[in-house]
Formats: structure tokens, sequence, C-alpha cells
């Protein structure tokens, strides 16, 4: 695919996840994704590879922390070969009335249009602090 045609998919992406279409944005992933977070496991239980499955169970969880769901932005991206690199900015209310007020960076890979790997940069500490005690 070409540079435009993955920077296309990844928004489709991130824009049917915005919409609360998780399902339709699921499908764009291959099925032996492999979404890898940052941080340290034993600080961010998040942090490290997950596969598909994987994935869906974590988002879940962060749906339920998040009755009203969380706005997502992409600011920016930037694509070379098969790599398409997005800033979103990412807010919402937990259920406990803590504002998570998120910026992170992905890095993914298409091949034969799904997204095949991602890497997830964000501020773990804030992850922990809103949503692991939500």
């Amino acid at each position: 695919m070409r540079e435009a045609d993955n920077t296309t998919l990844v928004l489709r992406y991130f824009e049917r996840f915005a919409a609360g279409d998780a399902e339709a944005a699921f499908a764009l992933l291959d099925e032996q994704v492999v979404w890898w977070v940052s941080g340290k496991p034993d600080q961010y239980p998040s942090a490290g590879n997950h596969s598909k499955a994987e994935v869906i169970e974590m988002l879940g969880r962060v749906g339920q922390i998040m009755p009203n769901g969380l706005d997502i932005k992409v600011t920016s991206t930037t694509a070379q070969d098969d790599r398409v690199v997005a800033e979103v900015e990412s807010r919402g209310v937990s259920a406990a009335g803590k504002v998570y007020d998120q910026r992170l960076v992905f890095v993914l890979q298409v091949r034969d249009n799904k997204i095949f790997r991602i890497r997830e940069y964000l501020d773990t500490q804030h992850a922990v602090a809103v949503l692991a005690t939500a």
C-alpha cells in the first residue's frame, strides 16, 4: 500500500473507535496483531505485548471505567513505508469523576490493508492515577 493509503486506514481506525464503533475499528486490525504498550508491567498493568483478544478485553475495561466514553482526536500523522505515526489526544471523565487528559503517540504498521503492529506511548503515571483508581 502507499503511504497515503496507510494513513487513511489508520485515520479510519481512530475515527471508528472515537465514534464508539469498536467492532468496526477492531475489524481493521490483523488477527495476529501485536499491540505493545509502553511502561513497566509492575507499575502499569497494561504495559507490554497484547494480542487482539487481550486488547479488546483491555479496552472493554477502559469503557467501564469511562462510562461516557473518551473524546479521541488525532492531531497529526506522519507516514513512511508501512508505518504511520499518529499523535492523539484522549479526554474523558471516569465513573469516579477523575479527568483523563492524555497525549499519546501510536506507531502503527500496515500490511495487506490491516494494522498488524501497534506501539503505544503514553503518560503511564497519569493513566494509573485515573484508570487504576477509578
